[in-house]
């Protein structure tokens, strides 16, 4: 029987990731894709963006309650 049975969790790295890049997209990519004219790129970024911070905050909820 192993001494750590827990192992490595990945959760408290990839968290912050996740809100991260959904805060870039949004920022950053949205922005360049309005800015260029190209409509249906900015409003496939902006859904990117907040698909990323949405999978963010469930990760983290399961993270508290888990």
């Amino acid at each position: 029987m192993p001494i750590f049975v827990q192992g490595v969790n990945y959760y408290a790295f990839s968290i912050p990731i996740w809100f991260l890049g959904g805060a870039l997209v949004l920022l950053v990519d949205a922005r360049r894709c309005r800015e260029a004219g190209h409509r249906k790129d900015e409003k496939f970024a902006r859904f990117a963006g907040w698909l990323n911070i949405a999978l963010g905050a469930c990760f983290l909820v399961r993270e508290w309650v888990v």
